[in-house]
């Protein structure tokens, strides 16, 4: 009986020790502080405008987005870049956000389609690039929504 408890004792510890490490390598989804997915163009434009004019109050927060993709790889450097751009109320005049997926696309030029409608959720940073300033979202989860 003692032994038998012992090989018991044993195995809820293994098991718990195990269910610790797999809690710690399961990634927590992005607490949203700012979901811009879910408001009207004309309030999307002006948070932008704003998040661009003054973007201080906004670094380190996580925000939510939807508009359509863009990518762009730089001639010079071979850098790619891909974007969120965002219409306004009358689509007028749209505004892009960077974002950085948080894994690496296995084939960068052909990651999502031209113009795909889709959600992007990230940590907003800013980096330097040549003494020029830019923002971006970064760990970036992205979703393509589905066609309504």
């Amino acid at each position: 009986m003692k032994k038998r408890f012992t090989v018991f004792l044993a195995l809820c510890l293994a098991l718990a020790s195990l269910s610790a490490a797999f809690a710690e390598t399961v990634s927590e989804p992005l607490q949203v502080d700012l979901d811009l997915s879910q408001m009207s163009g004309t309030i999307v434009y002006a948070e932008v405008y704003n998040l661009m004019y003054d973007p201080a109050p906004y670094l380190g927060k996580v925000l939510r987005i939807r508009g359509y993709y863009s990518f762009f790889r730089d001639p010079v450097t071979d850098s790619v870049y891909y974007a969120c751009v965002i219409p306004d109320a009358t689509a007028c005049c749209m505004q892009g956000i960077e974002f950085v997926p948080a894994e690496e696309p296995a084939d960068p030029d052909h990651y999502q389609e031209d113009s795909a409608d889709l959600t992007v959720t990230g940590r907003l940073e800013m980096y330097d690039d040549n003494g020029v300033s830019y923002l971006h979202l970064v760990n970036a989860d992205v979703q393509l929504n589905p066609e309504t």
